[in-house]
């Protein structure tokens, strides 16, 4: 079930006011006309919206000079209205609070806008927080080795600009949220299509004022995401505000022009490249230098210089270059928010890395896998450092480089690829050697103040039928996942009922990202039931039915 079917009684939808300008200031919001619509409940500002919810800053309080201001809900924020339960929610339909929300008047002054990344920082451009003094959000620079020597020392030095588009992804369901308020109980329960449950259970809970023992957290199908649906947003913040202001069940599902506005950006760098090689292609040093825009704001809980900061260890990947220097800066611009979508760093390292080596193969004339060849680090090398300090256990780039070649019958495409361009066809051949990080651990987030973890909790129990019950918070983003998660524990228990479950049900966990479902959730499941096979079919025997008695539809338990 998605969050959009889900109705709830006295359930009342809300539509955000957003302003028309890239940068303004508002000076007056007038409700009157709005609340006087048919079947409108509430027209809330900002500035009530601040009794029940604080401010928030989507920064890693461990990462040095994170200049960002808090977002909150206060008076200067566009209205927001409430409208009674029902589809009749939109802009053009008969009755739709889209229609009320035309008729808040809001007065703007408008202001200069920042959009350009490259002119941001200049003295002359106006600062979009003047309390931050200038737009530098981060600004970070490593370096390795004498890097001007090694350059001056190099056979042949290269340098290119990489300019990477801003774009977004487009799920199947856009955001959506619901959030009941229980005020008997002083509970909030709210249904989210995320890929962090417990995350939003910590930052809700958080701002709210309340115990996380007092959010529960219902992810059911997500209907896609990729990194979009892994943040917390401001409309999703003050969806949860207003249940709790109002009362009763809230519900928003942004439409498809508020999802192009306002679901994160990604990727909108431009990164300076040079790379120094000697004849026979070594590579000498390794220089970086990215710069990336974020939007007026940080996204909460994961911070925008994520980004830059993993296109900067990444850099150089697998190379083996003792001398590099890499560097990121952070600016603010009056765009939309900028995130992690999708792989965070690692195409902007891999492209400019990849680009750099082979522009430098062309420059001595080598061979674009020999050069690799001679520069990746060395299979038998581990454990090893990175130039810019990250550990490496164990790799086998040379290894995979020879099985890639094999399979591919590289001499073969070559030989094609000169025979076709002798008739004017070009073909590429295109190689990449780069390091993934997957399922990042409490080091990386947990130090600065999330709540994510490199693990899983599963909670596995045996109900009276025999049935080996397993909750887990791996949520399921198209992917099949809990088919994974019902075979595999069937596999090590002897049953094939197995349900799934999201936050109240199991300890706090990493979010659905970065290969966390498909490489922990299943480990934590096999673990975990493979302890009760003995007790199911011992169970099983006893009132006299099959260890594996008939299949029967997964429960999904809420």
């Amino acid at each position: 079930m998605y969050v959009s079917d889900i109705e709830l009684p006295r359930m009342a939808h809300v539509v955000f006011l957003r302003s028309p300008h890239a940068h303004a200031r508002i000076t007056g919001i007038e409700t009157s006309a709005a609340k006087r619509m048919p079947g409108a409940i509430a027209v809330v500002t900002g500035q009530e919206l601040a009794a029940v919810i604080t401010p928030w800053v989507g920064v890693l309080s461990h990462l040095k000079r994170p200049q960002v201001c808090p977002a909150k809900c206060d008076s200067d924020r566009p209205g927001v209205l409430a409208r009674r339960g029902g589809r009749s929610h939109r802009r053009g339909q008969p009755g739709g609070c889209g229609d009320a929300a035309e008729h808040v008047s809001v007065v703007y002054e408008e202001l200069d806008a920042v959009t350009d990344m490259r002119t941001a920082l200049d003295p002359a451009t106006p600062v979009i927080h003047p309390a931050l003094g200038d737009n530098l959000a981060f600004e970070r620079n490593h370096v390795a080795g004498a890097v001007d020597e090694a350059f001056a020392a190099s056979d042949a030095v290269v340098e290119a600009e990489f300019v990477f588009g801003r774009h977004t992804g487009v799920t199947l369901e856009p955001r959506a949220v619901v959030a009941d308020w229980n005020a008997a109980e002083a509970r909030l329960t709210i249904y989210q299509g995320t890929q962090a449950p417990h995350m939003v259970q910590n930052i809700a809970a958080l701002h709210l004022g309340l115990q996380e023992s007092q959010v529960r957290v219902v992810c059911k199908d997500v209907g896609g995401s990729f990194g979009i649906k892994v943040h917390i947003y401001a409309d999703e913040m003050a969806t949860y505000a207003l249940s709790k202001l109002l009362r009763r069940p809230i519900k928003f599902v942004a439409d498809r022009i508020e999802s192009f506005n306002t679901d994160i950006h990604a990727r909108d760098h431009r990164c300076k490249g040079k790379i120094g090689v000697r004849r026979d292609g070594t590579i000498t040093a390794f220089e970086m230098d990215d710069l990336t825009g974020i939007g007026p704001y940080s996204m909460y809980r994961a911070p925008v210089r994520l980004r830059p900061i993993r296109s900067l260890i990444w850099s150089a990947g697998p190379m083996s270059p003792k001398t590099i220097v890499p560097g990121a800066r952070v600016a603010f611009q009056n765009k939309n928010v900028m995130c992690q979508y999708r792989a965070v760093g690692h195409p902007i390292a891999c492209s400019v890395t990849e680009g750099l080596v082979d522009l430098a193969a062309m420059k001595i004339g080598m061979d674009p896998i020999e050069i690799r060849r001679r520069n990746l680090i060395a299979d038998d090398a581990y454990p090893c450092a990175s130039p810019s300090g990250l550990r490496f256990e164990q790799l086998s780039h040379h290894a995979s480089l020879a099985k890639l070649i094999k399979m591919m019958d590289y001499d073969a495409l070559r030989a094609e690829q000169a025979a076709l361009r002798a008739k004017n066809i070009h073909r590429g051949i295109g190689i990449a050697s780069f390091i993934e990080v997957t399922n990042p651990s409490a080091a990386f987030y947990g130090v600065g103040g999330a709540k994510i973890s490199s693990q899983d909790g599963v909670a596995v129990r045996l109900d009276a039928q025999g049935a080996v019950i397993c909750q887990t918070s791996i949520t399921e983003q198209g992917k099949d996942r809990n088919r994974l998660l019902r075979r595999l524990s069937a596999a090590y228990s002897g049953s094939r009922w197995i349900a799934c479950a999201s936050s109240w049900a199991t300890p706090t966990t990493h979010p659905t990202a970065a290969a966390h479902g498909p490489l922990v959730g299943p480990v934590s499941a096999r673990g975990r039931t493979s302890g009760h096979q003995g007790a199911a079919q011992e169970h099983s025997r006893r009132r006299g039915l099959p260890s594996c008695s008939r299949p029967r539809r997964a429960r999904y338990h809420r």
